[in-house]
Parts: structure tokens; C-alpha cells; sequence
């Protein structure tokens, strides 16, 4: 697991903290973490028993991860939230959320508050990792994009330290950081961003 900082920017007020496993490299290419394209499962081409392998995956590496996190920032009184789908949740289908159902599990195995619910999509947004997509409406990232397309639960993580969690992280994509910043003005303590990979960047 690797640290970096993510600088304040338009959508964030102050630097945050980050956390990731894997360089996202490129699909199918050599030691490419493959199995987050087969969660976002895009098409709808697989259930969820073919999922498995990569549930199980997925979840002893969050599992150890977030584990070293709490302990390496000495966090007392944490939630575990996910970074919402682009499009409104109602729209996916189980095989769909798989993502956020391993996190939900990682959550309560650690004994941690269980936010993943915190941030639920109700209106449609731009799928910024496939934007070629047929039918790909709604708006690219933009500032308090967060609070204009979902509702937050915000008792399930007020005067809490925060480990948001999303399955790659691109610089420059700004979703963390706008939903980073919609929990701080909702009342977390700290904000801290977990990825599973993190695009590799461009030199």
C-alpha cells in the first residue's frame, strides 16, 4: 500500500490524504488489477457468482488495507463510505454494486461505523471512465456536484473521521474530492481516500 496527498483545489478546501494498493495500468495489460473493470461490470455481462473470485479478492486486500489505515492514523471513531456509482443507484442491478457491497462487509469485519449508504446517486451523472459509452448522460465533474446529484445520510458519519473508499483514482477526474469535500461540509472530522488502484500518472 502506497501513501499520496491530493493538493486543495477548486473542489477541495484543504490537501487530503491517500491511500492505494495498485498503479492502474491499463486493461488486460501486464499486472493490471483486471478484476475492478470486472466489478464495474459496465454491460451487465456478469452476475454476481461469476463475480466471486473478485469479491474475494477485492476484499482481503480492502480488508488489510483499511486495517493498516485506522492503525497508522490512529483513528478512534471512524466510517467506511463509498464514493456513489456515476449513475442514480436504482438504475444498477445487484450484480452492479458488488463494489460497494465488499466494502459494506470489509466495514462491518473491522467493526467500523457502516456508512457505505452515506452518499446514494439520485440523478444521473457523466461515466467519466467510459465517455464513449452509448446513452452516457448527465454532467461531467463539477464543483458541489455531489450535493446537487445525491442524497446524503449525514448521522452516519457526522463528527467522524471518514475512510471514503473507491475502486481506482484518477487525477484530474475530481469525484473523490468533490464528494470528499460534500462530507467535511456535512460534518466529518477528516477525510482520508482509500483506492483500491490509482491511474498511474502522466510524466
Amino acid at each position: 500500500m502506497k501513501e499520496f496527498i491530493i493538493p486543495k483545489n477548486n473542489y477541495l478546501a484543504e490537501d487530503m490524504k491517500g491511500y492505494y494498493n495498485s498503479d492502474y495500468i491499463g486493461y488486460q495489460k501486464p499486472e493490471n488489477p483486471d478484476f475492478i473493470n470486472h466489478l464495474k461490470n459496465m454491460t451487465r455481462q456478469y452476475d454476481e457468482l461469476d463475480l466471486a473470485p473478485d469479491f474475494v479478492e477485492v476484499f482481503e486486500i480492502a480488508y488489510r488495507d483499511i486495517s493498516q489505515i485506522v492503525k497508522k492514523e490512529r483513528i478512534d471513531d471512524c466510517a467506511i463510505v463509498v464514493v456513489p456509482r456515476s449513475k442514480k443507484e436504482s438504475s444498477y442491478v445487484r450484480s452492479q454494486l458488488v463494489f460497494k457491497k465488499i466494502i459494506s462487509c470489509v466495514a462491518d469485519k473491522l467493526e467500523l461505523a457502516n456508512a457505505t449508504d452515506a452518499i446514494k446517486r439520485v440523478k444521473d451523472t457523466r461515466t467519466t471512465h467510459s465517455w464513449r459509452m452509448e446513452n452516457n448522460t448527465g454532467e461531467m465533474p463539477y464543483v458541489g456536484i455531489t450535493k446537487d446529484t445525491c442524497e446524503l445520510k449525514t448521522s452516519s458519519f457526522r463528527n467522524k473521521d471518514v475512510i471514503l473508499v473507491d475502486d481506482i483514482y484518477t487525477k484530474g477526474v475530481f469525484v473523490a474530492e468533490d464528494c470528499a469535500q460534500s462530507l467535511l461540509d456535512f460534518g466529518a472530522k477528516r477525510v482520508i481516500l482509500y483506492v483500491i488502484a490509482k491511474t498511474r500518472d502522466e510524466k
